[in-house]
């Protein structure tokens, strides 16, 4: 959704970040593998999208889940942490735009045709686009990331695509709080520091054809995995918005391996035809009805084939995070007759589905053997857990893991880790939690606080607690 073109800041071939970033994504790595020690196991509600286990266990090895399920054997010694709550696969974010996310929610009082005429408006300029460039002039980008590292975490996500390098300049300081993935800049996924292999545009239209070119032929070669595409965003049936698919596969770049962000003017046709090419689609319904007065025809989408995320896109106009916006999708498809999704199936469009279209299905997504240990537990209900999860509050979050490390949660969970001897507290919905990485958050705020006040702005709440 932001004005600017973000680009990539990683040199294309192949893919690597310049010196001091690669310094800076070292110390992020290692900090979080000297805060692995012995294994530990979680026990709680297992939960994917196609099998619950009650009284299940997690088996934790490093950054590794090394086994889950209901009968799984735990070695002598290993820290065992009751969690009585529902553990799930920690939540992707493929669109967002994470340095934005300090900014309140911005309202234009009016809807639109595409997303053209609002970033035109004088008041988006003053509100968002301006003191943005500002802050992050003033050197304030690592600050302003740090923060929506942990907005992001508080919200459930354990990877979040959508940070523009050149917003946080990592030559100036450590930027990279050592929690969330930054997929795409910082996943910390490839193995030795090896290239990102995610794309993020969101003004594809804009390459230039050597640019282009290289990315068609490093989807080809599989060298990169995944491309994410801001398009067709606007109005239902919107000819402007609906124009820049025909460009895009013009241009060559409907190919397998990309996902569209937003296609809210896609038709029938052209979601057949996605389907078919195995292109996928992220989908974010707050900003579109804030913006648009409507979002994107999923029911159809889905009718075609078509393989969909769900994600927040930015607190300005979407949600704080992507509890809020599975709540918001949850309310949404309850109006619905049929509904268009089913529980699980919303659940999976958060965890699955999402390292399915960012390429990294094979790594994050799912509580089983192998993957990387990112997960989300949250407090259980009465409810049926697929249908607790699009209902639950950021309060209801009692620990977040990611890759293998506790980071964020209920102190009382924290503090059976090994994470616990480095902590701060934070409030977030009237409830006190604890964070085990990145440190000086009150300082990191204090500091969002005075900058956005010379703009007559205040800093947004960590979540939305309504």
């Amino acid at each position: 959704m932001r004005r600017k073109r973000l680009k990539w800041t990683l040199k294309f071939e192949p893919y690597q970040a310049s010196c001091a970033f690669l310094c800076l994504l070292s110390w992020a790595c290692g900090s979080l593998v000297g805060a692995q020690e012995q294994g530990f196991a979680l026990r709680g509600t297992l939960v994917t999208p196609d099998d619950v286990v009650e009284q299940g266990t997690v088996l934790i090895e490093g950054a590794t889940i090394r086994d889950a399920g209901r009968e799984v054997p735990v070695p002598p010694g290993t820290r065992v942490i009751e969690t009585g709550g529902f553990i799930y696969p920690g939540l992707i974010d493929l669109h967002n735009h994470v340095t934005w996310n300090v900014f309140p929610r911005w309202t234009a009082k009016r809807l639109f045709s595409n997303r053209y005429e609002w970033q035109q408006l004088p008041e988006y300029k003053m509100a968002l686009d301006v003191p943005h460039q500002r802050l992050v002039a003033e050197g304030l980008g690592c600050a302003m990331e740090r923060y929506a590292e942990l907005k992001a975490v508080a919200g459930g996500a354990t990877s979040q695509a959508g940070l523009s390098a050149s917003d946080t300049k990592p030559g100036t300081g450590t930027c990279l709080g050592g929690g969330e993935r930054e997929l795409g800049v910082a996943s910390r996924l490839y193995p030795g520091g090896s290239a990102e292999k995610l794309g993020y545009e969101v003004f594809p239209l804009t390459m230039d054809e050597t640019y282009s070119a290289k990315l068609q032929d490093a989807l080809k070669k599989h060298e990169m995995t995944a491309l994410l595409v801001h398009l067709g965003e606007g109005k239902p049936q919107d000819a402007s918005a609906m124009e820049e698919y025909w460009i895009l596969k013009g241009r060559g770049l409907l190919l397998p391996g990309v996902s569209l962000i937003h296609g809210s003017a896609l038709q029938a046709t052209e979601f057949q035809e996605m389907a078919r090419i195995g292109v996928g689609l992220v989908w974010s319904p707050r900003s579109n009805f804030e913006l648009y007065g409507g979002t994107t025809d999923v029911a159809t989408a889905k009718r075609a084939g078509v393989r969909m995320a769900l994600a927040p896109d930015w607190s300005p106009t979407g949600s704080d995070g992507m509890l809020e916006e599975l709540k918001y999708a949850a309310a949404w498809n309850a109006t619905q007759t049929p509904a268009v999704f089913g529980d699980a199936e919303l659940v999976r469009m958060a965890t699955e589905d999402a390292a399915a279209l960012a390429g990294v299905g094979d790594l994050v997504g799912t509580v089983k053997k192998g993957q990387r240990a990112d997960l989300l537990v949250v407090r259980s209900s009465d409810k049926n857990p697929y249908d607790a999860l699009p209902h639950a509050s950021p309060a209801d979050v009692e620990l977040v893991v990611i890759d293998g490390r506790p980071v964020y949660g209920d102190g009382r969970i924290l503090e059976q880790t090994a994470a616990a001897r480095q902590t701060e507290r934070v409030q977030v919905c009237g409830v006190e939690k604890t964070v085990a990485f990145g440190g000086r958050w009150n300082e990191t705020i204090e500091d969002l606080q005075v900058a956005l006040r010379q703009w007559g702005e205040s800093l947004a709440p960590l979540a939305a607690c309504q």
